[in-house]
């Protein structure tokens, strides 16, 4: 694989620096997309968007992922098998996501991007749950 980098200074510039191999490629590779970012904009901001969506991201997916396995496994005596069957049903949202991002990118509905998909998915989960709460009255 040869890597391309680009010379700031000669404005734009591409120039093949050198072959590496793969697992080097995939550790330097972000790190050298990193220090163009931090060259564009200024360190300090890359660091504080990195470490914020970090910690925000990290914790907030660590404290909830203990708490649910401590609530399946010690209070609801789930088999191992089972909550792993709901583990994964619970991240379709999460593995759909960038395909509908691509879909409202894609398929404009009368000149809008986001917000008709956005009224599409509000009434359809209005009616699930309208139909679910008429089922348990």
């Amino acid at each position: 694989m040869e890597i391309e980098e680009q010379n700031i200074e000669n404005r734009g510039s591409v120039h093949v620096v050198e072959r590496e191999s793969n697992l080097r490629s995939v550790v330097c590779g972000p790190v050298r997309w990193l220090k163009m970012l931090a060259s564009k904009l200024h360190w300090s901001y890359v660091f504080a968007v990195v470490s914020i969506c970090g910690i925000n991201q990290g914790f907030g997916y660590s404290l909830g992922h203990v708490a649910t396995d401590y609530y399946m496994k010690d209070v609801q005596k789930i088999q191992p098998s089972e909550y792993q069957a709901l583990f994964v049903i619970t991240r379709i949202p999460w593995i759909i996501k960038p395909l509908w991002g691509i879909l409202t990118d894609i398929l404009p509905i009368y000149g809008f991007h986001r917000r008709p998909y956005f009224i599409l998915a509000g009434k359809i989960s209005l009616e699930t749950v309208s139909k679910s709460l008429k089922m348990s009255l």
